[in-house]
């Protein structure tokens, strides 16, 4: 497992880095450089695992954190010192899988690595799933207005326009939503200029 540690301040990295190394061998610590952007380091490093570590919440240190969700998902665990309910609820929506407040014992830090990366899967898991489900609604919705144009336009009737698709869909070698979503822009284009 490839550990990124990213401390705010200094404190903690490398004690956290000589400890766990010493802990287990499968981890391998590697530490931002200082003043290093969280998303700069997790390119320039591709770690498994995210530890950030900051003395009090601070919202710069989750815009990184949310800006990395949003372009390359991670396991994030965050430590601060300061129990802050609100920041703790931001952090979550932001992206991070295991919160805690307070030093951590180092010995530990192994099932929190391992419960964030479990979370994180499972997250990761549901997030595939809606995206899967958002598509397969708007495959579906690009389907039915094909459909009801072909029927409107060319007086069609529904099992008609659904073959009529279909053929194309097979003479082109493509989806049945991409021939449909295809169908609709260009009868929308012809309409443009044809009004035009």
């Amino acid at each position: 497992m490839k550990i990124l540690v990213a401390d705010r301040d200094g404190r903690y990295a490398g004690e956290l880095l000589t400890q766990l190394k010493a802990l287990d061998d499968a981890f391998t610590v590697i530490l931002a450089a200082e003043g290093e952007n969280l998303l700069d380091a997790v390119r320039r490093l591709a770690p498994d695992v995210v530890i950030v570590d900051m003395a009090r919440p601070d919202r710069d240190g989750l815009d990184s954190v949310r800006a990395l969700n949003a372009q390359q998902m991670l396991p994030v665990v965050m430590f601060v010192d300061v129990d802050d309910p609100a920041f703790m609820e931001e952090a979550i929506a932001a992206g991070v899988s295991s919160y805690h407040v307070g030093g951590v014992a180092v010995p530990a830090i192994k099932p929190i690595l391992r419960a964030a990366t479990a979370v994180f899967q499972r997250m990761r898991g549901l997030r595939d799933r809606l995206y899967e489900a958002e598509e397969q609604i708007e495959a579906r919705q690009a389907i039915e207005a094909a459909k009801r144009l072909l029927m409107v336009q060319d007086k069609m009737s529904e099992p008609a326009a659904h073959r009529f698709l279909q053929r194309r869909a097979m003479d082109q070698q493509k989806k049945l939503a991409e021939v449909a979503a295809s169908l609709l822009r260009d009868r929308k284009n012809s309409r443009e200029i044809g009004g035009a």
